[in-house]
């Protein structure tokens, strides 16, 4: 049950939806406590909710880090050490974080209403659960050069637009253009096509400049939606193909009926007959 690569039946299907329900619930209430009337009238409710999903998540967390060397693939087989580089994990890391807060703050240590906030961190848990992030990070991956490239180029492009807009806006515009970090917050409203408009250019230079920005803005966030979908659709593909049904060669030697190669003490009589 813990085990992700594991093949899927219907007990695991069932363990996995009650664990991403549990999740939501306990998100949705932590959500909720946050307005006032409603933390006061249920503030007994949340409280008992809140520890027994934090008993729950952090049964789940010991339970994945005890089974991590029966999983498939044998990574993880020493008792100790496997058990350690399981924990190094991007999923295990999640699941401790998620559980660590709640386990702090009925320690009494930290700040509770920080403490309270860092538990919507266990959204991130439902990652776990579901085909479509792990397909993202599929993406991610194998994209990650071309994706760094396109990174590159929007700092590139934010650093020497916020440098030239403080240059140019600097003197016209002192109390706004103060900076270059300030620029820069210009800079990026503008490559994203935001435009707050409360840091607008009043000069001449200022305003080709912004115009200049947006394009580059748009083409490239152009290209990283591109990116993405081309990466999106291959990994798709790729997928389709591999979970696709192989279609069974009926021979002699196979029963048409169940697929199990016939004894060779079956066939041959039947072959002279």
């Amino acid at each position: 049950m813990f085990d992700d690569d594991a093949p899927r039946n219907r007990v695991i299907r069932l363990f996995n939806l009650l664990l991403a329900l549990l999740i939501v619930l306990n998100v949705a209430a932590v959500i909720l406590e946050t307005v006032e009337p409603i933390r006061a009238r249920y503030e007994v409710f949340f409280l008992g909710a809140e520890r027994a999903a934090t008993a729950i998540f952090a049964a789940e967390y010991l339970l994945r880090v005890w089974t991590a060397v029966d999983l498939h693939g044998g990574r993880f087989g020493h008792p100790l050490w496997g058990r350690l580089r399981y924990m190094r994990g991007f999923f295990p890391l999640i699941d401790l974080v998620s559980v660590l807060p709640a386990m702090l703050g009925i320690l009494g240590a930290g700040d509770l209403r920080v403490l309270r906030l860092l538990r919507l961190l266990r959204m991130l848990k439902l990652t776990r659960h579901s085909k479509v992030f792990s397909l993202l990070w599929s993406v991610f991956r194998d994209e990650a050069q071309s994706i760094g490239a396109l990174l590159f180029i929007l700092c590139l492009t934010l650093t020497v637009s916020g440098a030239l807009a403080y240059m140019i806006e600097g003197e016209e515009q002192p109390a706004v253009f103060n900076s270059i970090p300030a620029a820069m917050w210009w800079a990026i409203e503008t490559l994203t096509t935001v435009g707050y408009g409360d840091m607008v250019p009043a000069t001449a230079a200022g305003k080709l400049l912004g115009g200049l920005v947006s394009i580059v803005g748009i083409g490239t966030l152009a290209l990283f939606s591109g990116v993405i979908t081309v990466g999106f659709l291959e990994q798709l593909k790729t997928r389709r193909e591999h979970h696709a049904p192989v279609p069974v060669e009926i021979s002699r030697e196979i029963c048409p009926h169940c697929g199990h190669r016939l004894s060779l003490d079956l066939i041959e009589p039947a072959a002279k007959a």
